[in-house]
């Protein structure tokens, strides 16, 4: 591996952080940060994540948390030179794995020595202690890499301070735009309460130490205990918050007590008896059904005042301004839907590849703009740049307001309203 990767980052890594920072505000309607503070500078610090996505959550620690941060990534989309190359330059490294075609498990002590060496830096290094990418909420069995990793350094080290964070990152879909986002911080887990428990037995140590990462994350990270459960958590979910609806503005907010509300409403599933989770799934079931078939949306039913007539001022005075927004983001956003559509296959894929081709996209966008006007001496090419972030935010808001009050006029002119708010209630009461 080349040495000259374990300097502090890549300037594309410093160059393209402002840029995701703002295609993050328009790939997501809320983003929740919780603690992002207590990941320390200097400090030698191993992340265990939770992986929902392909490379949105580790580009959320790179954004959003002070030190750089280096992210563990599958071996096998490294395989091609240009590839490797710039996503090494964007803090990634390879992990090798024999289910990605890699025979030769030797290669990841050059990764471990990479690891070990921004440890002892003061750096701070994110593995997917799952393994794996899914969308599923809950929090899987842990590989164990990560406490070789702790262990294998502090072994050669002694770095007192080397402490694994656990860090949750949930999402309320997943795989569809203007989502919300919750990233939580746990508490830190020092590799040294470990280390006469790892003297004595090596096995039994790792064992212990995943065990306790998994329990932290299961603390901070979406986490339905049975599978057959998964529909009615994803319903119980939808009616708490269309139940609890949050402010449209700031789009990140530095707190995240909606995750640990939203936590209880799993936790009651979780512990639920099988009978009132039957009944409760019976009635829930029912509503939905009834609520698609009226060809309605729960948020628009139970919150009228998205079809206020007080909107319609606004629609007839941003319509200029969302037609222009429209128009000068046509072009990105027209070639990252149709690619991300017709070429991704799996879910989890599906907001990295639109948000990787919508941050190129705007980014070269925006540089043949600023040219062309520094060129040819137009200030509205200038503008028109410098505008483009304001304007295609806009444009997507409004879009979303205006689909919203549709609905929610619909909603409230249903002949069956008061019927379907009737079984909602039966299902609230049931809780």
């Amino acid at each position: 591996m080349d040495r000259r990767q374990f300097r502090k980052s890549h300037f594309l890594y410093d160059l393209f952080i402002p840029f995701l920072h703002l295609e993050y505000r328009f790939l997501f309607r809320k983003i929740y940060l919780h603690k992002r503070h207590t990941v320390p500078v200097n400090k030698p610090v191993l992340i265990a994540a939770n992986h929902p996505t392909a490379f949105i959550d580790p580009i959320f620690l790179c954004i959003f948390f002070d030190p750089p941060v280096y992210n563990m990534t599958r071996g096998d989309i490294f395989r091609k030179p240009f590839f490797r190359n710039l996503l090494m330059k964007l803090n990634m490294f390879p992990v090798y794995r024999r289910r990605d075609g890699f025979e030769q498990r030797d290669r990841n002590d050059e990764v471990f020595e990479f690891c070990r060496l921004k440890l002892q830096k003061g750096g701070v290094v994110n593995i997917f202690v799952e393994g794996e990418h899914h969308l599923d909420k809950r929090v899987l069995p842990l590989q164990k890499g990560l406490a070789r990793v702790a262990f294998g350094a502090y072994e050669q080290d002694r770095m007192d301070d080397l402490q694994i964070i656990p860090v949750g990152c949930n999402y309320v879909k997943g795989d569809t735009l203007r989502d919300e986002a919750k990233i939580i911080v746990g508490t830190p887990i020092f590799v040294k309460d470990y280390w006469e428990r790892y003297e004595k037995s090596a096995g039994a140590a790792i064992t212990e130490l995943c065990g306790d990462i998994r329990k932290a994350l299961k603390q901070i990270c979406y986490h339905i205990e049975d599978p057959a459960d998964d529909l009615l958590a994803e319903q119980m979910l939808t009616l708490w918050r269309h139940d609890h609806p949050d402010t449209m503005v700031p789009v990140v907010q530095y707190q995240a007590h909606r995750f640990f509300e939203e936590k209880q409403v799993l936790e009651q599933i979780n512990t639920m008896s099988p009978e009132v989770k039957t009944a409760v799934k019976t009635k829930s079931a029912e509503y939905f059904d009834a609520l698609e078939k009226a060809g309605l949306e729960d948020e628009t039913l139970v919150q009228p005042q998205q079809g206020s007539l007080a909107w319609v001022l606004f629609f007839v005075i941003g319509l200029p301004f969302w037609f222009l927004g429209s128009f000068i983001n046509w072009p990105v956003r027209t070639m990252a839907m149709f690619v991300s559509k017709s070429k991704v296959k799996k879910r989890e894929f599906f907001t990295s590849v639109y948000m990787g081709l919508s941050t190129l996209g705007n980014f070269v966008y925006f540089l043949i703009l600023m040219l062309l006007g520094l060129i040819t001496a137009k200030a509205w090419l200038i503008a028109w740049a410098l505008l483009l972030p304001i304007f295609t935010w806009f444009s997507v808001f409004y879009q979303e307001r205006w689909a919203k009050w549709l609905s929610a006029r619909q909603a409230s002119a249903h002949r069956d309203r008061e019927h379907l708010l009737g079984m909602r209630q039966a299902i609230r009461s049931s809780l």
